[in-house]
């Protein structure tokens, strides 16, 4: 019933029909059809297909009278004629089609169609066509308003190529008009459904009835391929259902119910087999199926939707809901049931979805059905041990007679399995699935499966451990450690029971260290009961001795078993001395020190620790042992921070999620109205990095450490008593290297056991081992160059051990030495060296020793005040290298000179400025030339030799220069000129003071007068303010020279003087030795005014044929070259007559 089709009829011309209907019901699922749905339902693309029938009226009796199945009723009537003759038409066929449409009315059927097939007359192709065809005749007669529902059709069958078009659209029009009547048949249908649903409250209603006429409407909409919607209609008919068993219960009992009480003496479980479900249909059909039958089929019903929708993971996700809930309604209904049926029932269920589960290829999809079957693997393994405890099949034990009848009468009710070659296979199915391997076995059922299990203790064992360790391993697949590892406890209880407790520690192992992560400690004490009772049957020496000490310091236990056990970890201890000639494992036993101590505290003294001195730290620790241990030694190891970036992540591990201070930083959040009133409080983890992660294998906690980390950087204590409570030790070592050290790992050594800490409690401090850097400096102010410099020596020990005869050597560079000072200032000094040698005798470690240093830098003649750079080089006994230090000096005092004429008279004048704030005395001035011909005369003052100079004062000494008339200057362009004296620092008493000489050579160039200027303003008696007056200037040639162009410059104070016309010219002095000027000027102010001055250049005409000279230039000539006679002359300016009058 579940895979029909939906059923057409044929009228009319039969024989044509049968040679067109191969054609169409191959067809018509080729290709898919848009079905639009009322009630604004979604618009869905169905494929479908058809069976055919002849037409039957009575067939439709039952469609009038409302009594009619949506499954047989057909979906469309066909009437098919081969007339192609108006005539033929008109004599018999019309006729036909009348009588069959009025029956059609009759039953208030309007699902219909004409089909006319043509067949053309090659022969008659010439013949001019009819105006009226047959069809347009039956449209006219039958079809005025529906023509959609005649068509005419090439026959297939005799012109297949010219008849494919006509054909295409044939199938087209046929899927329409199936699906509309289908639409029709569906609304009308849910309303009956409806109706029959709202009478659920009458006397003799039936939900077996309701049930059946609901699920026709599911296996319509199967076939239509919405498998969704038909998986709705039986998600209705279970909620239903579980409704009714669920108001029996607290109110009155439908009658109906009573088919349903009935011993359960027949528990099959589900069979996705189409022949098993059509057999149970039937019970349902005539009444006779019991609760579990009728629950097993409605939900093989859904599983078979569901896999057609290609979601079995939503079967396993579905099947522990419907195992309990039926248990409830056996319970509801108070239903007589053998022992072990329900646990067969059960059985069988769970092995039948996850054998649906195994046939899954996609990966998404075993994934999502690996996460629903893992519990039902587990389900399947509780039942079978319960049946097999039942049937007296557990390790151990043999089955009585009384058993043997048991497993009789269930295998009995679980009844015979269907083979799969006798049953059709499932026809929803994906085609494309692959098929397993020719060599490969077909598996087993489920009801099969479970009656060898039940036939001998055997198989039963083979299957229970199959079945956990799938359970476990699904478990694991989707990181359900919890689940695992609690199914682990049982298949280790169980092989305890098959004496094979070396493999139920692995799993005893696995639950331990999950107990232990989550903190069950009372359960993970029974566990290590248990480790320990295994460790003892299989004579593992090592392994017992860590498990019993482990007992004995477990806290959840009683003090009797902890004392016991304590004892034998004494035992166990002198064991293990014995085995350590034979057993290389009980040379050094590992295990974990946070199951037998409590680590309270590490503090250190310093946290800042000299190279060579005592690392001192103070240990609490708590003892969980019962009885006081003798350690032979606790060690605590420390290594080498690592250096970490400023913004990189910092490193912990997955077992510092178990300290209890681990705390992420949680803040409250008060969000506050505008009148103040508090509108929501909350908390934020600000910590963004850290989130909270699902935990895996790769994160499990540790039972005991896999490595012992370096202890060759410790510190330790030998020979420890511990009691139990609270102990503190201090740890002691020497500090060797330098560096910043971290604590690592805590170890006490008792015997052969060493127990080794996990991970050390959060924020112990760390500790640095230092070496103080031995130094040297020199320390000093300003330093001037020509007078002693005060300069300290600062010496920094260190942690340097300086030999008795130490010493420090400083090499100065040129122009630069130094010496001690003295300490009384007595007169007595030693003198300057370059080489300085400063001994450091009896010089501690740590001691830092100033020693007060002179210095004196050379002052050479310089003109400018810029540093003079030295350095000092150190050679220090810490140190192969030596330390260079550089010194500027700033020069004392700087000179400079400068060339003066007054008529065919030259003169230098020397200015001495000071450029330190030291006074300087100076004496015993003179300048002296070494060239033919050059007089120096000196002019300054003899009662001014000495004369003292600060930075404030310059001094100015003046000299004459002369040069024999038959010295030309081309002879001597430049005349050397040297300056020498003699300073002390002012500073210093008399008694002690010593002058240091100066020297400084001035280069005189251009000093040959060459012009002379000379101005005169006339009138000059009688020169007032506003009134126009003559300049008068006359240039003259002193001495022969290439320079011809000249170019004047009046340059007038504007304050004072007015030019009239112009002020600039050029003149020639190639043939005349003398040039006059006049000029006219006006004063402007009254008094005694300079005259305006007058500049002389060299007028350079322009050179045509040069491109760079292009434009005339003027060149300055030096000052000693031009003398101006009257520069500062002034002139008295008498004010203006009108305003005296």
């Amino acid at each position: 019933m579940a895979h029909c089709k939906p059923i057409l009829t044929y009228s009319g011309d039969v024989r044509l029909f049968k040679s067109l209907e191969p054609h169409i019901e191959s067809a018509l699922p080729s290709d898919t059809a848009e079905w639009k749905r009322s009630y604004g339902r979604p618009v869905k693309n169905v494929r479908v297909e058809a069976t055919f029938q002849p037409f039957d009226a009575s067939a439709l009796e039952r469609y009038r009278d409302g009594a009619w199945s949506i499954v047989q009723h057909p979906v469309l009537h066909m009437y098919v004629t081969e007339c192609n003759d108006v005539e033929a038409y008109r004599a018999s066929v019309k006729e036909e089609i009348d009588q069959w449409l009025k029956t059609l009315n009759n039953y208030n059927v309007t699902d219909w169609m004409i089909l006319l097939v043509e067949t053309l007359d090659i022969k008659k192709s010439k013949n001019i066509l009819p105006r009226t065809t047959v069809l347009d005749k039956i449209r006219l007669d039958f079809a005025s308003k529906n023509g959609d529902r005649c068509l005419s059709v090439l026959n297939p069958t005799k012109f297949e190529m010219k008849a494919t078009e006509s054909f295409r659209c044939l199938l087209q029009r046929i899927r329409h008009l199936m699906l509309t009547g289908y639409n029709k048949n569906i609304v009308k249908y849910e309303e009956l459904i409806r109706s029959n649903r709202e009478n659920r409250i009458q006397e003799n209603w039936n939900f077996v009835d309701y049930f059946l006429l609901q699920e026709e409407l599911a296996f319509v909409l199967e076939m239509l391929g919405q498998y969704s919607e038909a998986l709705v209609q039986y998600d209705e008919l279970d909620a239903l259902f579980s409704q009714f068993i669920l108001n029996s219960v607290y109110g009155e009992k439908q009658k109906w119910l009573q088919i349903f009480d009935q011993p359960l003496y027949a528990f099959h479980g589900i069979s996705l087999n189409p022949i098993k479900m059509e057999e149970t249909r039937k019970k349902i059909i005539t009444q006779s199926v019991n609760l579990l039958e009728f629950r097993s089929y409605l939900f093989e019903r859904q599983c078979l939707l569901l896999d057609a929708n290609g979601k079995p993971w939503e079967i396993a996700e579905r099947l522990l809901p419907f195992l309990f809930s039926t248990l409830r309604e056996i319970e509801a209904l108070k239903l007589e049931t053998p022992e072990g049926a329900l646990a067969c029932w059960e059985f069988v269920c769970a092995l039948e979805v996850l054998n649906l589960c195994d046939k899954v290829q996609e990966s998404k999809d075993i994934h999502k059905c690996s996460q629903y079957s893992a519990p039902i693997w587990n389900l399947a393994k509780d039942k079978l041990y319960s049946l097999g405890k039942h049937c007296g099949l557990l390790p151990g034990f043999h089955p009585t007679s009384e058993q043997l009848h048991a497993v009789v009468h269930l295998s009995a009710g679980m009844g015979d399995s269907i083979p799969e070659s006798s049953g059709a296979q499932l026809d929803v199915e994906p085609k494309d699935k692959k098929a397993h391997s020719p060599a490969r076995k077909p598996k087993k059922s489920a009801t099969d499966s479970l009656k060898e299990a039940l036939g001998s203790n055997q198989a039963f064992t083979k299957l229970y451990l199959e079945l956990s360790e799938l359970a476990i391993s699904t478990y694991k697949h989707v990181s359900r450690l919890r689940s695992a590892r609690l199914v682990g406890l049982d298949l280790g209880n169980f092989y305890i029971s098959l004496n094979e407790p070396q493999k139920a520690v692995v799993f005893f192992t696995d639950l331990l260290r999950e107990l232990k992560t989550e903190n069950w400690h009372h359960l993970a004490s029974q566990t290590l009961l248990e480790l320990a009772s295994c460790y003892r049957k299989m004579d593992d020496c090592v392994s017992y001795t860590k498990t019993c000490s482990a007992i004995a310091c477990s806290l959840d236990l009683e003090m009797m078993v902890r004392t016991f056990y304590f004892d034998e970890f004494a035992k166990s201890l002198k064991t293990l001395k014995e085995l350590r000639n034979v057993d290389i494992d009980a040379l050094n036993v590992m295990t974990t020190l946070e199951d037998h101590f409590k680590i309270l505290d590490i503090s250190i003294q310093q946290t800042s620790i000299i190279q060579d001195d005592a690392v001192l730290v103070t240990l609490k620790i708590e003892s969980n042992f019962p009885r006081e241990i003798f350690c032979q030694q606790v060690l605590l190891s420390f290594e080498m921070s690592p250096k970490q970036p400023a913004d990189g992540p910092t490193a912990s591990s997955a077992t510092s999620l178990m300290e209890p201070s681990a705390l992420l930083p949680i803040s409250i959040h008060l969000d506050y109205k505008q009148d103040r009133t508090l509108s929501c409080a909350s908390v934020a983890c600000d910590n963004k990095a850290k989130q909270p992660v699902r935990r895996t294998s790769s994160t499990r906690r540790k039972i005991s450490p896999t490595q012992r980390s370096d202890f060759t950087n410790c510190v330790s204590s030998e020979k420890i008593l511990l009691q139990p409570g609270l102990n503190v030790i201090e740890l002691h070592s020497k500090a060797k290297r330098v560096g910043s050290w971290s604590f690592n790992q805590l170890a006490v050594q008792l015997d052969n056991v060493e127990f080794l800490s996990e991970s050390l409690p959060q924020g112990l401090p760390s500790f640095e081992i230092i070496t103080k850097a031995s130094s040297a400096v020199l320390n000093f102010m300003n330093l001037v160059a020509g007078v002693e410099q005060p300069v300290k020596l600062i010496v920094s020990g260190g942690s340097f051990r300086f030999p008795k005869d130490a010493n420090i050597v400083l090499k100065c560079s040129k122009n630069l030495k130094m010496r001690i000072a003295s300490l009384d200032g007595g007169v007595a000094k030693a003198p300057f060296e370059r080489e300085l040698v400063v001994n450091l005798q009896n010089f501690e470690s740590f001691e830092e020793r100033t020693i007060n240093l002179e210095a004196l830098c050379d002052l050479p003649g310089r003109r400018e005040e810029k540093p003079i750079e030295q350095k000092v080089t150190l050679q220090v006994p810490w140190s192969r290298n030596e330390i260079q230090i550089p010194l500027h000096f700033l020069p004392a005092m700087i000179a400079s000179c400068r060339l003066h004429s007054s008529g065919a008279r030259k003169f230098l004048q020397v200015i001495l400025k000071g450029v330190s704030d030291h006074k300087l005395i100076l004496k015993d001035a003179s300048m002296s030339c070494a060239a033919e011909g050059v007089t120096i005369i000196d002019i300054n003052p003899k009662s001014q030799n000495e004369i003292t100079m600060s930075k404030t004062v310059s001094i100015s000494y003046l000299y004459e220069i002369q040069v024999e008339a038959l010295k030309a200057e081309s002879e001597l362009p430049v005349i050397h000129v040297d300056y020498r004296m003699k300073f002390a620092d002012a500073s210093l008493p008399e008694d002690i003071r010593y002058y240091i000489p100066y020297s400084v050579t001035f280069d005189v160039m251009d000093y040959t007068t060459l012009f002379t200027i000379c101005a005169k303003i006339e009138p000059s008696e009688l020169c007032r303010v506003n009134s126009v007056c003559h300049l008068n200037l006359r240039i003259s040639k002193v001495h022969a020279n290439p320079f011809s162009d000249l170019m004047y410059e009046v340059l007038a104070d504007q304050n004072m003087w007015v030019v009239v016309g112009r002020t600039a010219g050029v003149i020639s002095m190639e043939d005349v030795d003398s040039h006059s000027i006049t000029l006219d000027v006006l004063p402007l102010t009254a008094g005694f005014l300079p005259l305006p001055n007058i500049r002389l250049s060299k007028y350079i005409s322009a050179n045509k044929s040069s491109k760079t000279d292009a434009h005339p230039r003027l060149q300055p000539f030096p000052p000693g070259q031009i003398y101006n006679s009257t520069k500062s002359m002034q002139i008295h300016v008498l004010a203006s007559s009108n305003v005296e009058a």
